[in-house]
């Protein structure tokens, strides 16, 4: 499958930025008319990518630049999503050596480019206590945009076949998920605006990630469309999963 420029230099960047990958690189000295780019080339393997890997790719690279942009201080999620591209594209990290030097030649490259690109926007993290009514919206979101491609009818099955066993969850009517008003004056005002409790926002948000992963066999590109679409990347974070460490 053909990897989009942007996705490819992207990839090249944070393999560029890593301390091992600059280690080694200082360690082979390049070609007279070897550029930067051309040397990474040999640590990723982009051309060889089935469409869902490649897919896959795409929407870690997305949700990285939104993470990275809005919320930097989630570095452990940066890292995270980083060892999960490095994994996909085939770089061994644990196979080099680290070293305290830095190619300069890589950093100057690099660093150049990134003044020229325009940041992604995205909703950012809540800082306050998460209520029925923002999570109708991340709701209503997520069917808006699969009904787009799969229809209402096989969507409200979606959200039935994948709703958490959690008894309180059943006062959620997914037919109407379509319109948050809706959602919302079918529930008691108190009920709808009062701060959910850790173990309530867990069970949403199970419910929403595996509506996603069940939608996702027929429709793959969907985390990409909702995050284009303004899902909230701390949402869509937890389909990344946690890579094991390098």
């Amino acid at each position: 499958m053909n990897v989009s420029p942007t996705v490819r230099y992207y990839v090249r960047r944070l393999l560029a930025a890593h301390p091992a990958v600059q280690s080694r690189l200082q360690e082979q000295p390049p070609t007279t008319m070897e550029s930067p780019e051309d040397r990474l080339e040999g640590y990723i393997n982009l051309d060889s990518l089935t469409y869902p890997q490649l897919n896959e790719l795409e929407f870690l690279v997305e949700l990285h630049q939104k993470i990275k942009v809005n919320e930097p201080h989630h570095t452990q999620h940066l890292k995270n999503i980083e060892r999960k591209i490095f994994n996909l594209v085939g770089v061994d990290l644990s196979a080099l050596s680290v070293s305290p030097d830095v190619v300069a030649e890589l950093a100057s490259f690099f660093s150049d480019r990134e003044e020229t690109e325009s940041p992604a926007t995205t909703i950012s993290a809540p800082t306050e206590a998460l209520t029925l009514r923002q999570y109708g919206q991340y709701f209503q979101l997520v069917t808006s945009i699969t009904a787009r491609y799969l229809g209402k009818m096989i969507v409200n099955n979606y959200w039935l076949l994948t709703r958490p066993q959690q008894g309180w969850l059943s006062q959620l009517r997914v037919d109407m998920f379509w319109d948050i008003n809706n959602l919302l004056q079918s529930l008691p005002t108190a009920r709808t605006e009062m701060p959910l409790s850790e173990a309530e926002v867990e069970a949403l948000d199970q419910w929403i990630h595996g509506f996603i992963r069940h939608a996702c066999r027929v429709l793959p590109t969907l985390p990409r469309l909702l995050l284009a679409a303004g899902m909230p990347s701390h949402v869509l974070y937890d389909l990344v999963g946690q890579p094991s460490s390098n």
